[in-house]
């Protein structure tokens, strides 16, 4: 069956990256995946799929609990791909005061420097996507990052794909065949949908089509279902390029002038500040896979609390809380 493609303008470029290789803390890990066993999947689908130089924006607070999973970056550098900073307890920004935040930059690089110095441009991915609460703080935040020789990269296309770990993890315990292959298929639908949807998105606003940074993180779905998503997108027409030119295209290099608090990425930032409406709402497949082998403790939103739990313990004067919302995700 053909698929319809994502664009009908011709051929969408869009560029890989990686969030989170070592996952969170407090985050768990599946019976028979590791971190390193996943990034392996990741990269056999990148090499199969012939793209290169592929660069993962990884916090670091996990390796401080197991030093052996720094070994996903000596993998992750051997294949051919790069390594760069993400901060090292992933707080949102709206969490930390400016200073708090460059200080994790600062200890996150101090961890990845042998595999980011292998880089040929240092960049920087902020977490969430979330580029600073007030201007003042972003401003601070973005002369540092110039100072220090960063390229922050935005994210214009991802599928929320994080929030579909917990209910993964509780169908892989219950061996659930029949749920696991529900929930694949979920993902990859899902991904090609939000590909869709937010290239729209971008098609409203600017009356072309951009080249887009697509984001994805480092879970067991991710690894299990990314060679499957990147067929489906080179059958809808996308065609995949480095960060280094989706980097030179206007909507991604320019930073957009409205400060956004909320938990947006860069072509919703632009239609708000163009006023373009266009539409981000969750998929409701989320609300839907919360439904397989329910637990206490075991839900999405108790998993990201525990994590948000870390990061409160772990900066002092941090106050993680739930993400506002723009009004196109109500």
């Amino acid at each position: 069956m053909k698929i319809k493609p994502i664009s009908p303008l011709g051929p969408v470029k869009m560029a890989i990256t990686f969030d989170d290789m070592l996952m969170w803390r407090g985050t768990p890990m599946p019976k028979h995946y590791s971190c390193l066993s996943i990034a392996r999947k990741m990269t056999d689908a990148l090499s199969h799929h012939h793209a290169a130089q592929v660069y993962a924006f990884s916090n670091t607070a996990p390796a401080e609990d197991d030093p052996e999973l720094l070994r996903v970056f000596d993998h992750w550098v051997d294949q051919g791909h790069y390594v760069a900073n993400h901060t090292h307890h992933h707080p949102s920004i709206n969490w930390v005061d400016a200073k708090t935040y460059i200080d994790d930059i600062e200890r996150n690089e101090q961890m990845i420097s042998r595999w980011a110095t292998q880089a040929p441009k240092r960049y920087f991915r902020f977490c969430n996507d979330m580029w600073g609460d007030t201007a003042e703080k972003q401003e601070t935040v973005l002369h540092y990052l110039k100072t220090q020789g960063y390229t922050p990269v935005p994210v214009t296309v991802g599928f929320r794909d994080s929030r579909f770990h917990a209910a993964y993890w509780r169908t892989l315990k219950a061996d659930d065949r029949q749920g696991l292959s529900f929930m694949r298929q979920a993902f990859v639908e899902a991904a090609l949908h939000e590909m869709r949807l937010h290239a729209a998105n971008a098609r409203a606003v600017f009356g072309r089509d951009p080249i887009h940074i697509w984001l994805i993180h480092g879970t067991p779905l991710g690894g299990d279902c990314l060679d499957q998503i990147l067929d489906e997108f080179e059958a809808a027409g996308v065609e995949f390029v480095s960060v280094d030119e989706a980097m030179k295209d206007p909507m991604n290099h320019l930073v957009p002038p409205r400060v956004s608090p909320e938990f947006i990425h860069q072509i919703e930032k632009w239609a708000l500040w163009h006023d373009v409406p266009v539409d981000d709402r969750a998929p409701p497949i989320l609300e839907e896979i919360e439904k397989l082998h329910p637990a206490p403790g075991e839900s999405a939103a108790e998993l990201r609390a525990i994590m948000q739990a870390h990061i409160a313990k772990s900066l002092p004067g941090s106050r993680p809380g739930p993400f506002p919302l723009a009004s196109n995700q109500c």
